[in-house]
């Protein structure tokens, strides 16, 4: 079967009602457009009534395929259809690059995740065609003559930390006699097949670069190509509209064709940031049911004034999972981690800043605050009755509003703990060798939950 587009899944959905299925699924491509997807087949493929029974939920970087495959063979807790989802499933789908994933196990030995920084090396050993008794054997002799096999790119030679966590692998996982390559097992089970009304589902950021796996894949199963940046300009255009049209419709609301041109423009080949500004506009908008181009001036315009918007916004809401996310984009996009943190300090900066203007306003009933409407016809005139404080004094009345609801989320001497905790990171950043990525996530994570690291 060929590969599907997005413009494939309302006909893919159809035939799901239907009850013609098959028994894999991968979805491939941008990470919330999968999510996307991923929920619409879930819900037509089990009731919500017995979905957190026969619905299993795994991930791939912590499971290997035997693993896996074991979900598989066991039976839901009600009878009817199994569906067993496994996100970002590395050992099966090895797409991602070597330095990509040298730097992820690096990560997770330093976190003290000593089997998930296994599960990356693993799979970097088997995409250079070593077992681990090569590995070992590497280690025992010419050490840089490994990292060259592992990471040809890589000048330097292994780590300390490298050596140590090679001791603490599952040996019986990758050696010489460990039986089939995750290509072969996956066509065997495929062949022999699931138990009937067993559903396995796939979900990774890009399509696996190996045509075999492919093939097997397309051969028993579909695959759905939701890629965006890899597309052409005109494809990433067609999903980007296709998706704004029908976000809109289920909210009964529409764009203005120009409205809609400037609106692509600004959030660019991105399903996240089009969603999270979808939700801006129609906070904005109230009752009113037709996005103007003036409201993309007003609201999108000054959203994206901040380049880390949206991930203090998350962390404004309290929301690690989206804040992780955002954080991983970002890295991506190759920002620099004090960049990063500059931004987050500045966004605690005003919550404080907001937290003691809140005060002004802490006779109006919650309703004020329901959405931007209201917001400007009653918090604003209130706001208005003193000079605002120097940090919001030019801040946008849309992002304002969107500060002051964040900081009500917290106490003030919640905000002066995240604060210290902030510059304190800022410190480690700057003197210290842990990883970057380890300290923001650390925050983000421990802030989120209302317990700010305590750094030492």
């Amino acid at each position: 079967m060929p590969i599907l587009a997005y413009k494939d899944v309302p006909r893919l959905l159809k035939q799901v009602e239907k009850g013609r299925t098959a028994p894999v699924y991968l979805l491939a491509g941008d990470p919330y457009l999968t999510q996307e997807v991923h929920q619409q087949l879930i819900d037509r493929l089990i009731p919500e009534e017995v979905r957190s029974f026969n619905l299993e939920a795994l991930d791939g970087e912590k499971e290997d395929l035997p693993s896996i495959l074991e979900h598989l063979q066991t039976f839901p807790f009600f009878p009817g259809r199994k569906v067993v989802s496994v996100k970002n499933p590395i050992q099966i789908l090895p797409a991602e690059k070597e330095e990509r994933l040298w730097k992820k196990a690096e990560e997770a030995w330093q976190k003290g995740q000593a089997d998930r920084c296994g599960t990356y090396l693993l799979t970097l050993f088997r995409n250079a065609g070593l077992s681990l008794h090569d590995a070992q054997e590497g280690l025992n002799g010419e050490a840089d003559s490994l990292a060259r096999k592992i990471l040809p790119e890589k000048e330097s030679a292994l780590p300390p930390w490298f050596k140590e966590a090679l001791q603490h692998l599952p040996k019986e996982k990758l050696g010489p006699s460990s039986g089939d390559h995750p290509d072969q097992l996956l066509e065997s089970a495929l062949k022999k097949g699931f138990p009937k009304n067993h559903i396995l589902i796939l979900l990774t950021e890009t399509l696996p670069g190996k045509k075999k796996i492919l093939k097997i894949l397309g051969e028993y199963g579909i695959v759905i190509d939701l890629s965006l940046k890899q597309s052409k300009k005109g494809e990433q255009t067609a999903v980007l509209k296709s998706y704004l049209r029908e976000r809109l419709l289920k909210e009964g609301g529409t764009i203005h064709p120009q409205a809609e041109a400037l609106l692509l423009e600004r959030v660019g080949a991105e399903i996240f940031l089009l969603e999270m500004e979808i939700q801006k506009l129609l906070s904005y908008l109230g009752n009113r049911k037709q996005i103007l181009p003036k409201d993309i001036s007003e609201v999108v315009g000054a959203g994206r004034e901040e380049p880390l918007y949206e991930l203090t916004a998350f962390l404004g809401d309290r929301n690690p999972e989206q804040g992780l996310r955002v954080l991983r984009q970002l890295w991506e996009q190759g920002y620099n981690p004090l960049q990063i943190l500059t931004g987050i300090i500045n966004a605690f900066r005003r919550f404080l800043v907001a937290h003691e203007l809140l005060q002004r306003t802490s006779d109006l009933p919650q309703q004020s605050w329901r959405d931007f409407s209201a917001f400007s016809a009653k918090v604003m005139p209130r706001l208005k009755q003193a000079p605002l404080p120097e940090h919001l004094s030019k801040t946008h009345p849309y992002v304002l509003f969107n500060t002051l609801k964040a900081a009500n989320n917290f106490t003030r001497e919640e905000l002066l703990t995240a604060l210290k905790a902030l510059h304190e990171t800022d410190r480690l950043l700057k003197t210290s060798g842990t990883t970057p990525a380890f300290l923001l996530e650390d925050f983000i994570l421990s802030y989120c939950r209302g317990n700010p690291p305590a750094r030492s």
